[in-house]
């Protein structure tokens, strides 16, 4: 079997994960195109080992320039298992292209939808959708926090077998990156009460306030590039340019549709004039940054 996966990193991972489960160590050899030679792949494909099938892992697809030897070896495959992986797009006009899609099991792992991670791993158990997209949003996406905070509210209610938005807000700490989020949607719609609220709880967890005013800056600068990749590139060719996970790039682009791009700037020039303040030791961060909200 010959499997073609193109998408995000931690995606293809889990697809390989899955395949590499049934090959010992010593049976699984990784080869990259940026570096190997395509005939050394084929040669170790057609070799017959003492210890079973070999899985080949092949990265960086998209950097083969010659195709025929490849072509030649799908039209008549060995017996062990070949991965191609590329971190980004094929170009679909390319006759290469055309034979992957076609001689392999192909497979996109741009938009993974983490809403059928999460369901694959219930494992029985009942979760609403409310209480699954607030784990989503706890864990920023992230696939593999996600399982091990699933783990985590499955052994809570083991007996119950059913996990429930409460038990998500008890069980799982929200990530910062993902607190960050919610406090730029209350700064987006000036909503004084809630950013303060938001603010606080961060600086009573332990989180440094120049931290905190470096990952707002941060998150407004990655605003204002989105803002301005959205009108060229498509979804896929952002989340490989910024290798981020779908669900973050679906957050931040509902973000840009509520702030304009001059807003982001004016964010952006009095964050930077608070840090400048700050290391001439003219300002404190706890009153700067009281007075930033306060004159938003």
């Amino acid at each position: 079997m010959t499997y073609t996966f193109v998408g995000e990193k931690d995606f293809l991972n889990r697809e390989i994960s899955k395949i590499s489960k049934d090959f010992s160590s010593e049976n699984i050899v990784n080869y990259n195109l940026s570096e190997d030679n395509i005939n050394s792949v084929i040669q170790d494909l057609n070799t017959v080992s003492l210890f079973g099938k070999k899985l080949i892992i092949v990265n960086n697809i998209d950097k083969l320039e010659e195709f025929e030897e490849l072509e030649n070896y799908l039209s008549n495959p060995s017996d062990n298992v070949l991965i191609l992986l590329s971190f980004k797009e094929l170009d679909k006009r390319k006759k290469s292209t055309k034979v992957v899609v076609s001689k392999t099991k192909y497979k996109e792992l741009f938009n993974y939808d983490v809403s059928k991670v999460i369901k694959d791993n219930l494992d029985g158990f009942k979760m609403l959708p409310m209480a699954s997209n607030l784990l989503i949003n706890y864990c920023n996406g992230n696939i593999n926090r996600i399982e091990n905070e699933l783990e985590k509210l499955k052994m809570y209610k083991i007996d119950e077998k059913e996990i429930t938005r409460d038990d998500v807000d008890k069980l799982v700490k929200k990530s910062l990156d993902s607190t960050i989020f919610d406090l730029i949607d209350k700064i987006n719609q000036n909503d004084k009460n809630s950013i303060f609220k938001i603010y606080n709880e961060l600086v009573e967890e332990g989180e440094a306030e120049e931290k905190i005013m470096y990952t707002i800056a941060n998150h407004y600068r990655l605003l204002f590039q989105i803002s301005e990749r959205i009108k060229t590139n498509t979804d896929n060719e952002i989340i490989a340019i910024y290798k981020m996970h779908p669900y973050r790039l679906t957050k931040l682009k509902e973000q840009v549709s509520i702030v304009s791009q001059n807003e982001i700037l004016k964010i952006l020039k009095k964050l930077s004039d608070i840090d400048i303040g700050i290391k001439k030791g003219e300002a404190d961060i706890k009153n700067s940054m009281f007075l930033f909200f306060e004159t938003l």
